[in-house]
């Protein structure tokens, strides 16, 4: 995984566990990436969560290439 910085808040957050849960070398990993994923979504509203699902699919799309 490149450009990975630093979750400057919440929003951040969830996109990074979302990422984290699909690109984790490990399923271990992938799920612990996944119960992070969970709790923030908790916090966040559904348009949020929906623009981080989002986010994370830009994100992973722009590694590929």
């Amino acid at each position: 995984m490149d450009n990975i910085q630093e979750p400057k808040n919440s929003f951040d957050a969830l996109v990074l566990a979302l990422r984290l849960s699909i690109e984790a070398p490990t399923k271990k990993q992938s799920e612990k990436a996944l119960k992070m994923a969970k709790y923030f979504s908790n916090i966040l509203t559904e348009i949020e969560v929906a623009r981080a699902k989002k986010e994370c699919l830009k994100q992973l799309e722009g590694h590929k290439q």
